[in-house]
């Protein structure tokens, strides 16, 4: 049986939009499917734009191509520790000497506050190597990931509340990708506020709180639907710390936290690696080698050896099991201690926000599907939660709860066929000739906003793919490159014009194009790829997921700049440090 799409993580959509339009609900299920479907054929490709030996990934598969029925035979969890491993691997050491017998907790709370927080706080450097899988580099770099719960990096996030004393009455867990609110907002802002709202038990949250203004406090229009851009990290969904003005933890923030990142991780890791004739095993050594992702997590190393090792020591052909996304599994209660005198039970402190507890009448997916779980002090009850103790040691800190569950994501595979055998590649390098790619199609107001708003991440400017009308002639549209020049070609097929009105060099090999594209009256509607070439000669690879063309008069009618003003000297320096 063939799939004929993509599911949203543990089927929320389904639940999102019980109490709307069916139109509404098809619209979403279906641009959601198409996204997943996108970030799967460009994993699938990898890059063959800049390096050596990581295209094609011909052992992921696409599921909706390929039959595949996943069982308990054929299907594999991968789980991690929800803490921050890093935080461990570089400051424990640090710690101990500094802190003495407090260095346990020091290190909670870091993953609590954050690293910018916690060096002014106790006037540390957390400082960290350039490059850790080249021990001869000794440059060094501030601790991240940037943002406001970037350390948080293990596809987990959370923010805590606290009471006029201090002591923790609640702690919010989310897995959730960026990626599906984004959709959500497309399709219904006044949805995604009630569901704000609903979370948080915030009835005061307001539909212009989650605006992306512009550097004049104006609400970024989008042009498709007419309505204010939303900023994923809105005063409600920012930091690690919720109190009745702001915070809260609705979806992930940190960049390496993406559903888009999980995807092409997975399809990396299905690259065999050599080095000097041994096939390589190691979860670090294996991330290195492939640069798929952050050496010494807990999560990026663990997904990507189990993948390998399935393809390596079983010839399967791997894909990550519908629904793709991140799952919180339930915490392990025996690691909690109540009070003497407590008149609740710590299973009474516990709830499932978002998401299953188990998949019963869906398709098979193992263990717990939680998008998002809270801690509380339940009503009536004689005590906080900093009166619960944790492996012996009162809870001070929400990421002491990190320490006892685990996130997960699964994968399914299915037998090669009779002779296939996977290929076998040195570590990537990079090629000997660097062919423009790009990072983003999207319109210059929304990109603009983004960097003066100091998102943190491209997965964080948005997600949605840009549309433009048969007929029509739409500007200001933004193309961030990699490896172009002023004179590279754009192809969007047959029946798109691309007029460059301005070109800007942004450093690191990036560049910003800012373009028209005229379509065609006898144009096609339907998604579009993007290839791009320097020369003629270029190899075209092109890029899925960026460009749909609509009917004529889909989209509202909206005023655009037909010349874009130039990023400032302060978006460029914050754009080259997401690249």
């Amino acid at each position: 049986m063939t799939m004929t799409k993509f599911d949203t993580p543990a089927y929320q959509g389904e639940k999102d939009f019980q109490n709307q339009p069916d139109k509404l609900k098809e619209q979403f299920l279906a641009s959601w499917s198409n996204y997943v479907n996108y970030c799967t054929i460009n994993s699938q490709m990898g890059n063959p734009w800049t390096s050596l030996y990581d295209h094609p990934r011909s052992w992921y598969y696409d599921p909706l191509v390929t039959p595949v029925i996943p069982a308990s035979s054929n299907t594999v969890p991968i789980q991690w520790t929800a803490f921050p491993n890093r935080i461990n691997h570089y400051f424990q050491g640090l710690f101990s000497h500094t802190f003495g017998e407090d260095a346990t907790d020091k290190l909670h709370e870091l993953a609590d506050i954050g690293p910018d927080a916690f060096s002014q706080k106790y006037n540390i450097t957390l400082d960290v190597p350039a490059n850790p899988c080249d021990p001869n580099n000794t440059q060094t770099k501030s601790f991240g990931p940037k943002g406001p719960r970037g350390w948080q990096d293990e596809y987990c996030e959370w923010s805590v509340t606290r009471d006029e004393n201090g002591n923790i009455t609640a702690v919010d867990f989310t897995h959730e990708n960026p990626e599906y609110w984004f959709h959500l907002w497309r399709v219904s802002p006044d949805l995604v506020l009630s569901l704000y709202q609903e979370i948080l038990s915030q009835p005061n949250i307001k539909l212009e709180d989650l605006y992306l203004y512009d550097a004049n406090n104006n609400p970024v229009i989008v042009r498709e639907t007419g309505k204010p851009a939303y900023n994923p990290i809105n005063k409600w969904n920012s930091g690690s710390a919720t109190t009745g003005l702001s915070g809260g933890a609705i979806h992930l923030t940190s960049p390496p936290n993406s559903l888009g990142a999980e995807i092409y991780l997975g399809a990396a890791a299905t690259i065999l690696r050599q080095v000097n004739g041994t096939i390589l095993k190691d979860a670090n050594q294996l991330i290195c080698a492939s640069q798929y992702g952050q050496i010494y997590r807990n999560s990026d190393p663990r997904i990507g050896q189990s993948v390998n090792l399935l393809v390596q020591d079983h010839d399967l052909l791997i894909t990550l099991t519908n629904p793709i996304a991140l799952y919180g599994q339930k915490p392990d209660l025996s690691m909690f201690e109540m009070p003497a005198n407590a008149n609740k039970t710590i299973q009474d402190c516990y709830t499932i926000v978002r998401g299953l507890e188990n998949n019963s009448g869906k398709a098979y997916y193992p263990n717990n599907m939680i998008l998002h779980s809270r801690f509380f002090v339940p009503e009536g009850a004689n005590f906080t939660l900093s009166d619960i103790k944790i492996n012996g040691v009162p809870m001070k800190w929400g990421s002491q709860i990190a320490d006892t569950f685990q996130v997960q994501l699964a994968g399914t595979g299915i037998p090669a066929s009779s002779g296939q055998k996977p290929e076998i590649f040195p570590p990537v390098a990079d090629a000997p000739v660097l062919l423009p790619n790009i990072q983003y199609v999207l319109d210059y107001d929304v990109l603009s906003a983004s960097l003066y708003n100091k998102l943190n991440s491209l997965s964080n400017l948005t997600s949605c793919i840009t549309q433009v009308e048969v007929g029509k002639t739409t500007d200001n549209i933004a193309i961030l490159t990699y490896n172009a020049t002023k004179n590279t070609q754009f192809d969007f097929g047959p029946g798109i014009t691309t007029t460059i009105n301005s070109y800007q060099d942004l450093g690191n090999n990036g560049q910003l194009f800012v373009v028209s594209l005229e379509v065609d009256s006898s144009a096609s509607t339907g998604q579009k790829p993007l290839a791009l070439y320097n020369t003629s000669t270029d190899p075209k690879y092109p890029i899925a997921g960026v460009l749909e063309v609509v009917p004529a008069g889909t989209l509202p009618t909206l005023s655009t700049k037909k010349n874009a003003t130039a990023l400032s000297e302060a978006q460029v320096e914050h754009l080259k440090a997401i690249l």
